[in-house]
């Protein structure tokens, strides 16, 4: 998991929305940036769990953000041009989320307060969906192949299916590094299967133990490194889904991780990041403004409570930075937690929601006519 995502940290990175907001405010002041001339964007899912950062952006920048996000957190980079328009200093702030339940140490769900049970359900529900079908494979593929000894030799059993080249999709297996020789033989053809002798990358990757009964399903030690996945992203009412294809190249690694969602989450805002970032440099609408693009992930916390909003975290990953003056620096998760935390959590600017909200209601009203 490491060579995918590298030193992407959870623990001890964590910042509350109610801080995280302010400091980056903040940060913006300290990099020049003027509070008339701020315009902030997000890049959040369609989650309602997303709500309450979107509201402290616009209590801490003034301005209601606008919308760079589209489902799972993928950044809309089309609404570039638009964004650019609507301020001089920008702000991007991007993330994909995963829920957490603290009472189980689960990540990936969140408990819905608004239907009848008040069950507990999966968080991002998009990434869940884009990865069942694998996980649903990986299951099928982790019952289908069997190790141990057969007749005397340290064997596997794989079924006819994962062993036919010729299927459009499905979890294919790297042979090489299963079979003692992919192109000799097997030991015996079954009914539905074949049994061959295990090859010496197998042997010496799981316990030896494991060879000396009966045959028995591989289960987990069907590891990322010994199969891949073959699938044409799925295509519905809104084109071709970006998310699968986005993170299908590490579904290895997360059919077969401890907590699948919140490293789907954690590689999705990462990609994101890197695309996102291409695109930013790429858009001439940002020329001549001051532009910040911050990355990271959005924790979702069940309270188990009738609180309105969830406790939402916010672990930074990256964050780039072009300023007017032709000033540009990329900053990682370590240098970007450090930039934050050097920042006030206080406000003064912040907007009472409440006395905004009253005052609007208090305007004289405006008729609409038509010269």
């Amino acid at each position: 998991m490491y060579q995918l995502m590298g030193e992407f940290k959870i623990e001890k990175m964590a910042i509350r929305y109610s801080q995280f907001v302010p400091q980056l405010y903040n940060y913006c002041l300290s990099l020049g940036f003027e509070r008339k001339k701020m315009m902030p964007s997000r890049a959040f899912c369609s989650d309602e769990t997303q709500g309450y950062p979107a509201i402290l952006l616009a209590q801490h920048f003034g301005t209601f953000p606008f919308d760079h996000g589209q489902v799972g957190g993928r950044v809309a980079t089309d609404r570039n041009g638009p964004h650019a328009h609507h301020g001089e200093d920008l702000i991007i702030v991007q993330a994909s989320h995963v829920g957490y339940d603290p009472s189980s140490r689960r990540f990936g769900i969140y408990q819905r307060q608004r239907t009848e049970q008040k069950e507990f359900g999966a968080n991002c529900g998009k990434l869940n969906q884009v990865l069942n079908w694998y996980q649903a494979t990986y299951r099928h593929a982790s019952c289908a192949i069997r190790l141990g000894n057969f007749e005397g030799t340290a064997a596997i059993s794989i079924d006819n299916a994962l062993l036919n080249p010729n299927r459009s999709e499905g979890l294919f297996l790297h042979l090489d590094r299963l079979l003692k020789a992919p192109n000799i033989a097997p030991l015996r053809i079954l009914s539905t299967s074949k049994v061959f002798e295990a090859g010496s990358f197998l042997l010496s990757s799981l316990p030896a133990n494991l060879w000396s009964g009966p045959m028995r399903p591989i289960g987990t030690c069907l590891s990322a490194d010994l199969f891949h996945f073959q699938r044409e992203p799925v295509v519905g009412p809104e084109g071709l889904d970006l998310l699968e294809r986005a993170v299908a190249p590490a579904m290895p690694s997360l059919v077969t991780s401890q907590n699948p969602m919140l490293d789907a989450a954690r590689f999705h805002t990462q990609i994101e990041f890197d695309r996102a970032y291409r695109a930013i440099q790429d858009e001439p609408a940002y020329d001549g403004k001051n532009i910040l693009f911050v990355s990271g992930l959005n924790v979702d916390i069940s309270l188990n409570n009738e609180n309105s909003f969830p406790m939402t975290k916010f672990v930074p990953w990256a964050a780039f930075a072009r300023l007017r003056d032709g000033t540009n620096f990329l900053l990682e998760q370590a240098d970007l937690f450090d930039s934050l935390a050097s920042q006030s959590a206080q406000s003064p600017d912040r907007i009472a929601l409440d006395s905004a909200i009253a005052a609007m209601a208090e305007l004289k009203t405006i008729d609409l006519s038509t010269p």
